[in-house]
């Protein structure tokens, strides 16, 4: 690489969003940098013993599917549901396959990204594992900025009354490895939160020898999603189909189906306060089967914590040795001075101020938010991916962005819709159906699959989720692959036999219409 200061774009973070950036900024053959704090790529899916990353058990909880790279599948003897390990080992190996690697400053740490007339300075400083500087700043200039350092950032730690007395310990799942790692063997655990990473916590904690009852303590309760249906990874039902029938007729038949193969949530005192489809899934094949045999039990909110004990909203109390608070992530964006921050994120609300989870209306196209997205049906990686042609292509000047009013009306009437749809938590801010919000961004610079285009798998395209493959079937950088894997995307046989029954019987009901009408 050129050890020149000067480059068309920067990239912030070589994590799955940065890395799929920086990949489609050199299909259109700009002269990029990316800078990367640590030593390696990845991001949270590189398992760390100290610092954050994964749990060493982690699986991805989105079929391989709908969590890759649209041009670069998966090996075919990939699990449904990779493990970190086989991530990491992927994610290096889509870098290494499109050179990603070689424009990778490793060890590098942002420490200012500020506004000048040719574009942007970015100061930056050398920093050991630790965080500690090796060196002086270093200035750098770009015309356009990517960041995409993630929305998983800055934990979220909640505050308990009384916590200075209790004896037991208190930690963030960001520090958690496993029980084993943790300590926490024979111990008793109090689990706070009940989105994914805190049932993971929790199972982790019942299976590798935690006293039991476990204790998961929630005060919005949840939907708990399996990972199959009917022999199926759940994300496979998510299709055009799905989001095309009105909001409510789909939450119903998705609450319907997940009863089926669980009953109902309150019978396991899951006691959601919102619909099925309100809420970023919680997927868990073992949760409800750990509930049933009374290891794992589900608590209300908590009031208080004394002493050893803690005490519920409820009243009930019990003695524990640990508290892990699997309460999320705070946006942050540190190296942004405070006029530029305050234009992109309400701090008080975690929420974004970006037209399309991507750009500033004020701001315009020089500066790219990748990957600040939490996917309500789907993985990350393809949005990221969606998110970064759309911005080479502004970059190249071949698309534009609307008007700043413009886009500050669309803002409005996108935030409106979310709080309409989505419980009202800080965990649902930046909350997208991946297929609808895909099939949008797509359309904006000629990616969008069109089914009169692509006649052969037209029905794959309505009644199955496809993958990421289907944004290559057109537009910039398609791949002549593209086709054969969307065909491989296995059509669930609820979706695929369901529309079709649905379709003759329409026919049969307007056949009787039309006899009644003219005989």
């Amino acid at each position: 690489m050129s050890d020149s200061s000067e480059y068309d774009i920067a990239v912030i973070g070589a994590g799955i969003s940065g890395i799929a950036t920086a990949k489609c900024l050199l299909d259109d053959n700009f002269r990029i940098v990316v800078y990367e704090k640590t030593d390696h790529i990845g991001g949270l899916w590189q398992f760390t013993e100290d610092g954050y990353g994964v749990m060493r058990f982690t699986h991805i909880n989105v079929s391989k599917q709908n969590y890759c790279f649209s041009d670069f599948p998966f090996p075919d003897n990939t699990p449904d549901y990779p493990s970190h390990v086989q991530m990491a080992e992927y994610i290096k190996s889509y870098a290494e396959h499109f050179d990603v690697i070689k424009h990778i400053k490793f060890n590098t740490k942002v420490e200012k990204i500020e506004k000048v007339p040719s574009g942007w300075k970015i100061s930056t400083v050398k920093v050991d594992k630790k965080g500690n500087h090796l060196s002086g700043c270093k200035k750098s200039f770009a015309k356009f900025v990517a960041i995409a350092t993630g929305h998983h950032a800055l934990p979220n730690m909640p505050h308990f009354d009384g916590q200075e007395t209790f004896r037991g310990r208190i930690l963030h799942s960001v520090d958690y490895k496993d029980a084993i790692t943790n300590g926490l063997v024979g111990k008793k655990v109090v689990v706070v939160g009940i989105g994914n990473s805190a049932v993971d916590v929790a199972v982790n904690v019942t299976e590798l020898g935690g006293e039991k009852p476990i204790s998961i303590s929630t005060r919005s309760g949840a939907w708990i999603v399996p990972n199959y249906i009917q022999g199926y990874p759940t994300d496979h039902y998510a299709c055009r189909l799905f989001f095309w029938l009105p909001w409510s007729v789909a939450n119903f038949i998705f609450e319907l189906i997940v009863q089926s193969v669980y009953g109902s949530p309150w019978h396991w005192n899951l006691n959601p306060k919102m619909r099925a489809l309100q809420t970023q899934p919680t997927v868990s094949p073992t949760l409800v089967h750990h509930i049933q045999r009374r290891n794992i039990e589900i608590k209300p909110n908590i009031s208080a914590l004394q002493g050893n004990n803690v005490i519920f909203t409820d009243g009930s109390e019990i003695v524990a040795d640990a508290v892990v608070c699997c309460t999320g992530y705070h946006i942050d964006l540190p190296f942004l001075d405070t006029n530029i921050k305050d234009l992109i994120l309400d701090e008080s609300s975690n929420k974004i101020k970006l037209f399309k989870n991507v750009f500033s209306p004020e701001i315009g196209a020089s500066l790219a938010f990748i990957g600040f997205i939490q996917p309500a049906s789907g993985g990350l990686l393809s949005v990221s991916e969606t998110q970064a042609r759309w911005f080479s292509e502004l970059c190249k000047g071949t698309v534009k962005l609307p008007t700043a009013e413009r886009m500050q009306q669309e803002f409005r009437q996108d935030q409106e819709r979310s709080e309409g749809i989505f419980y009202a938590s800080a965990r649902h801010t930046i909350q997208q159906d991946p297929i609808v919000y895909n099939d949008e961004i797509a359309a904006l610079f000629g990616a969008k699959p069109q089914l009169w285009k692509h006649p052969s798998i037209a029905w794959n395209l309505i009644v199955g989720t496809c993958g990421a493959a289907q944004y290559r079937l057109q537009g910039p950088h398609k791949w002549d692959r593209a086709k054969e894997i969307v065909h491989s995307v296995p059509i669930t046989p609820l979706m695929h036999y369901g529309t079709m029954l649905i379709i003759v019987l329409l026919v049969i009901f307007t056949f009787f219409l039309f006899l009644k009408i003219w005989f």
